[in-house]
């Protein structure tokens, strides 16, 4: 009996002295934490992930979290390397501390299409603060990338039954098609080429040079120049007909050439006697008088130049030609 009451007189003082022992830990436990210190001259950051460890395409929620002086600027790394990390999404957020700190948090949400460790980013992290640079590595965080295929599924299958292809194509087919389409084709073409057709209409025959040449002296005749005794004009359009005549006759540029030009390639053609190559050679120069020198010949030697010049044209036309 006495053995039972000790028992439970040591029991109900267990129960009494248990909770002054639990209350210094409850009082502990409930304590608010202290906030954290961060140095007032430096760049500290931290970071959180949700995981590192993912399959290819699952998105990961990255936080970093920077403390920096309050007139520094913060800069971050850009994070994406084609498909090693791409980037999904980014927010971030400033907040003013008592401490004279600005807490600067940035959200990324991640993922990687390419399989095995990926480091998110090897850059810096800085802050700018008037001529100073402080800065600190970017936070290790890898990503590491598996797949969702077992071993079963990367076995090859069994190669499974042949299954005929349709029948194909008579070839006599394609040869009937093939020929009726180049029919069509060449009966439009040419129905359109005969509606478009054009007559023809034969050229008429080039006027030889001796005939221009003769209707061009039967003209400067007709305007009465000798008459007028207008010299230069004269002068200046028989030289012009001349020229032209030689140039069609002879095939020289004699409208664009100058007298000693001209008389020196006739001199050599051997279609011309020295009676002939004479008269050219007078002619030339006399009209160069005229027309340069301000001479003023009388009306018989202007009446001499002109049948001097339709003579010309008649003994060195062609033979066979008709006047």
């Amino acid at each position: 009996m006495n053995t039972v009451k000790h028992r439970l007189f040591l029991e109900s003082a267990a129960i009494r002295v248990v909770p002054w022992l639990l209350l210094p830990l409850v009082l502990v436990g409930c304590k608010p934490e202290e906030p954290k210190e961060y140095p007032q001259d430096r760049l500290t950051v931290e970071y959180s992930v949700d995981r590192e460890a993912i399959l290819v395409g699952d998105p990961v929620e990255l936080i970093v979290t920077a403390f920096f002086p309050t007139n520094g600027t913060l800069t971050l790394p850009e994070i994406g390397r084609e498909k090693d990390v791409v980037l999904l999404s980014r927010d971030w957020t400033d907040v003013p501390r008592e401490d004279g700190l600005t807490q600067s948090e940035s959200r990324y949400s991640i993922t990687s299409f390419r399989l095995g460790e990926h480091p998110v980013s090897t850059g810096m992290v800085s802050c700018a603060l008037g001529g100073q640079l402080l800065s600190t590595n970017f936070p290790a965080v890898t990503l590491q990338v598996g797949t969702s295929l077992n071993d079963e599924s990367t076995q090859i299958a069994d190669i499974k039954n042949v299954h005929k292809l349709p029948g194909r194509i008579p070839e006599w087919i394609w040869i009937v098609l093939g020929s009726a389409i180049a029919a069509f084709l060449i009966g439009l073409i040419t129905s359109r080429l005969w509606k478009n057709r054009d007559t023809l209409i034969p050229s008429a025959p080039p006027i030889p040079p001796h005939v221009l040449a003769f209707q061009a002296l039967e003209a400067l005749k007709n305007r009465g120049l000798l008459e007028k005794d207008e010299c230069k004009p004269f002068y200046t359009e028989l030289s012009l007909i001349l020229r032209t005549y030689l140039e069609g006759r002879f095939c020289l540029n004699a409208p664009d050439e100058t007298t000693e030009e001209i008389v020196e390639e006739m001199s050599k053609s051997p279609e011309l006697d020295g009676l002939q190559k004479g008269i050219l050679q007078e002619f030339m120069r006399q009209a160069d008088i005229v027309k340069f020198a301000k001479g003023h010949p009388d009306r018989s030697t202007m009446e001499t130049a002109f049948e001097t010049t339709q003579q010309f044209v008649e003994e060195t036309k062609q033979t066979g030609e008709v006047k």
